[in-house]
């Protein structure tokens, strides 16, 4: 096969790696999630990102593994599409870009939502729409002009996250803890099912892999300290928050930290707050739409849907026509009126099935592709290539068990449509004389 990605800079260094990695996973999730959270768990929020927080770690480790062995551009699709099936691998990538649509739309709700709290007279379909339309335009113009605002957003982010956690850890209230867990530990799993979104997006560095310096370090490396920041972070933030606001508060709340942050800072520090959490859910955007084009450009690339969608802009390099794609559905979403938390429990479903896809790769890539594991920076070494993955597998199963069974059924529509897809293309190219699978199996030569 061809090399069709050779005209993809890799402008993205380890820290921009980091930076889209965290920056993609700190977003709307634990700035809105906390309160539906609240109302499954009490206070045990906390315990909840533990709960989802360790395994996650686990799966990071696991992709990291074989994602060193293939740094290339659409990792979920690609690894598990070239280790042992092209159309589960097709099926994995086309979720996943479902999975990073769906927080496209969603980080535009929370910014609209959050914004509204301040000035009201803006209407909420306004917002959305420029919000989604400014990080459009920076990712059209180029991979080093938004992986350079991501880590700048990113540093500004954690800074505010650690005062507000620092400040709130200092003035928390006992009684406001208690009790812990008001609904047993099968609230806080369930309120874990939920908080997985949260944490989702560590994945987006690895399907950036082209545009990365040292990508067989560089993405495994990014993936596994951005998900272990995250997981810190998170605890912190929400033993602050539930320290200093009643859990049942914010249950009812659409924008719970923040208003936990005005509790907590002096006056001022809650504006600039506000601040904070438009740079979480900034970076969040910015990540998904980086990563969510990469998916579609792709598969496009690979010629599994129209070739359109895999090529590149002539003047900025980067993919239009899949980015514009992701924009208009995510738009869809956005005015389809379903809601925050339904979209969440659609992208978490669509991640866990691409976590199953990647983990089963990271097990048999010794096996049916020796040479890539032999030289790959990180593997993982005997029964550790099997007993991680397979943990991860597990509790991936698990959790897909636990989400919203309407979220569900989208999720299988949204597979079927893409088997449809994938049957039409096998034909088209079959009349052509090509093999759709020959092209998802095949390894093509990478630029150095």
């Amino acid at each position: 096969m061809k090399k069709e990605n050779s005209s993809l800079k890799r402008d993205v260094g380890l820290f921009g790696v980091i930076a889209i990695a965290a920056g993609s996973v700190i977003g709307a999730g634990p700035m809105v999630l906390a309160g539906g959270a609240s109302k499954l768990c009490g206070p045990a929020v906390w315990l909840a990102y533990l709960v989802i927080g360790i395994p996650l770690i686990i799966v990071a480790i696991s992709y990291a593994a074989v994602g060193s062995a293939m740094p290339m551009e659409g990792g979920t699709y690609y690894y598990p599409s070239r280790v042992y099936s092209p159309f589960i691998g097709f099926l994995s990538g086309w979720t996943r870009w479902l999975a990073y649509i769906t927080p496209v739309a969603i980080t535009a709700i929370a910014f609209s939502d959050h914004i509204q709290t301040v000035v009201p007279a803006i209407p909420a379909e306004v917002l959305m729409v420029a919000f989604i339309a400014i990080f459009y335009v920076l990712n059209v113009l180029g991979i080093k002009v938004s992986s350079t605002t991501q880590t700048v957003m990113f540093i500004i982010l954690v800074l505010g996250l650690l005062t507000f956690s620092l400040k709130g850890l200092t003035s928390i209230n006992a009684d406001y803890m208690k009790p812990m867990q008001p609904f047993g530990f099968s609230g806080t799993i369930h309120a874990a099912a939920l908080l997985f979104f949260a944490y989702v997006g560590f994945t987006c560095a690895a399907e950036i892999g082209d545009e990365v310096k040292n990508p067989g370090r560089n993405v495994p490396l990014g993936m596994v300290i951005a998900i272990v920041i995250c997981f810190i972070l998170y605890i912190l933030m929400s033993i602050a928050a539930s320290g200093n606001l009643l859990w049942s508060e914010q249950a009812l709340s659409s924008t719970p930290i923040y208003d936990a942050a005005k509790i907590v800072l002096p006056i001022g520090g809650a504006t600039i707050f506000l601040f904070v959490v438009m740079m979480a859910l900034a970076t969040s955007q910015n990540a998904f739409q980086i990563a969510s084009s990469r998916m579609a450009l792709t598969l496009g690339r690979d010629r599994a849907i129209p070739e359109g969608f895999g090529s590149l802009n002539k003047r900025y390099g980067t993919p239009v026509y899949a980015l514009t794609a992701t924009v208009v559905v995510a738009l869809i979403f956005v005015f389809s009126g379903k809601g925050l938390i339904f979209a969440c429990y659609t992208a978490n479903l669509s991640f866990l099935f691409g976590y199953v896809a990647v983990m089963i790769a990271t097990i048999l890539l010794p096996r049916n592709r020796p040479e890539l594991y032999a030289k790959a920076p990180f593997k993982l070494k005997g029964v550790w290539n099997y007993i991680l993955p397979i943990i991860a597998i597990v509790v991936s199963i698990i959790f897909m068990a636990l989400q919203e069974p309407m979220a569900m059924v989208w999720t299988i529509v949204w597979m079927a449509i893409g088997t449809v897809i994938y049957l039409i293309r096998k034909m088209q190219l079959a009349k052509e004389g090509v093999k759709l699978e020959d092209i998802l199996s095949s390894i093509p030569e990478k630029s150095e």
